[in-house]
Formats: structure tokens, sequence, C-alpha cells
């Protein structure tokens, strides 16, 4: 009976408590917050996957405007940056179905990141306009090399290298010389310019997922390592300029109406 009495009183309590301190204005105003914020977090998240579309259809496009690709260049330059070449003696010291597994994940990881890397940025309160920026510039200066400098990968380029991820992406892949430069590494070092800044724990992230990048790059075949060295130039590089660029524009263009959108939804 006493225990009963006690959780009584207890709910009484909290009933009051309850009556004190929300208020049914608070809870609509909390729930329209939430609502806003899950709406911003989709809208970035529409755009990121646009943007990426975009990028493929591109990318699928240029190899109906070119008639000629390149494989010496970036086979001399990899056989002076680390001999023997690092996909040849990868596939051939340390190839197994443990590594073929792990590898291909690292590699599909990539789309994770390029899809949700500024949602992320968004949820976290971090930089998310000058991430989407970067992404921006990332991908249009990936597909204007890819034009100008349509380049072989290592398993179509070098006889003792197989394309570890199959005969499927072979398939579907419809742009198969886009080796240079690697957009799987530019995405993955614009990831570890977003959180740079945040402590060491980042940082030894950051640095180590580009590392492990590389390596499953060179592994599986998609790429030399000069293709990934030029993909973390063109990633840090845009980078810097994207805060350039919405310096000026929050600066100099202050009745853009399209910029004063974005700013407002991102």
């Amino acid at each position: 009976m006493q225990k009963i009495i006690q959780t009584e009183a207890y709910r009484a309590t909290l009933f009051i408590w309850i009556r004190n301190n929300i208020s049914l204005t608070g809870l609509i105003e909390a729930g329209r917050n939430i609502f806003i914020y899950i709406s911003k977090a989709a809208i970035v998240l529409i755009l990121s996957i646009c943007c990426a579309y975009l990028f493929w259809k591109v990318r699928a496009w240029i190899p109906s405007a070119t008639s000629h690709t390149y494989k010496n260049y970036a086979i001399m330059i990899d056989s002076i940056i680390v001999s023997p070449i690092p996909s040849v003696w990868l596939q051939q010291n340390l190839r197994c179905e443990f590594f073929d597994n792990f590898f291909r994940g690292v590699w599909a990881s990539y789309g994770l990141v390029i899809l949700f890397g500024s949602t992320f940025s968004f949820l976290i309160r971090a930089e998310t306009k000058r991430h989407f920026c970067s992404v921006i510039l990332t991908l249009l200066t990936g597909l204007v090399i890819h034009f100008i400098v349509p380049t072989q990968p290592p398993w179509m380029a070098l006889d003792n290298v197989i394309r570890i991820k199959g005969e499927y992406f072979t398939n579907i892949d419809k742009n198969l010389t886009a080796a240079m430069p690697s957009i799987h590494q530019a995405i993955i070092c614009l990831a570890g310019c977003l959180i740079w800044k945040y402590g060491f724990f980042a940082k030894l992230l950051s640095v180590s997922y580009n590392f492990i990048m590389l390596f499953a790059l060179a592994y599986l075949g998609e790429h030399y390592v000069i293709d990934s060295i030029v993909g973390i130039i063109v990633a840090i590089q845009s980078w810097l300029i994207s805060k350039k660029i919405l310096t000026f524009l929050l600066n100099s263009l202050p009745t853009c109406r399209v910029f004063s959108g974005m700013h407002v939804l991102i």
C-alpha cells in the first residue's frame, strides 16, 4: 500500500513539473525546429546526390569525345616514385581473399563519402558550404583532366595486373580511362580536410583513411600512386580555393538571391 502511495505521489510530482516547465507552445516550437533541421539535412543530401549524378553522367560522356588514351607517362612516374610499380608488387606478393574483400570495401566507402559527406558536415555543424563547394570544384577539375589526359589504369595498361573488383564493374563502368586524377582519393582527402581541425584523433583518422584508400586503389589495380597524389593535390587546392570563393560571394555579392538562398538553407 505504501509503495502505491509513493508511486502516485511521484506521478503527481512529475505531472506538476511537466505542467510548470513544458508548454504546448514550447513543444510546437521544438517540433518546428526539428523539422527544419531535418529538412535542411535532406536538402544537403539531395544536392549531393544531384552533384554525384551529374558527375557520373559527364564522366560517362567523355570517352565518346576523345579518341586517344595515355598510359606510358603514369607507368614511368610510378616507377620513379616507387619501384617496382605498387600495383604489380602488391598483387604478386600480398594477394589473398581477405585483402581482396577488405580493399573492395575500402574502395566502396568512397560512394558513401561523396553522397553523405556534406550531410554529415551539416549534422556536426562543420563547414558545410565550404565542403560542398570544394566537392564541386574537385569533381569539375577531375572531369577536365579526364577529358584532357584520358589515362589507362594499371589493370588495363599492365599485363601482370588484374582488376580485382571483377568483370561486373568493367561492364558497367562507362569510362575506363579516367584514372588521372583519382577522384576516389580526392573525395576522401576532402573528408579529411573537413575534420582536420577537430584535434589529434581527427588528424590521425584523416591520414589513416587516406593512406588506406591509396593502398586499396593500388592493390585493386584501379590507380597508380601518381593518380592518388594528384587527387590529393586537387582536393587540397579545391578546399583552399572554396574558402576564397565563399568569402567573395558573402562580401561582394550580398544581394545575390541564389547564394543568399543557399546560405539560408545550409
